[in-house]
């Protein structure tokens, strides 16, 4: 099974992934250690919905929600 290479910027520092062919938003969530319902991952200037593929050479931005009341 080939491999994606994608860039992802989290805190203002970009690091390039190396994930499995067929992998989504979420499956990298998941590999990173981060909650869905706790982040937002953006291509471009949209979010990324949580079941989206991922594409060779990606730049995805991750960004923590904060809520609060």
């Amino acid at each position: 099974m080939s491999e994606l290479v994608l860039t992802v910027e989290m805190e203002r520092k970009e690091r390039e992934m190396r994930l499995p062919e067929g992998s989504t938003v979420g499956s990298m969530l998941d590999l990173l250690g981060l909650h869905p319902d706790a982040h937002i991952v953006v291509r471009g200037r949209a979010p990324v919905p949580i079941d989206s593929p991922l594409v060779p050479g990606d730049r995805l931005r991750i960004v923590k929600v904060a809520s609060g009341g």
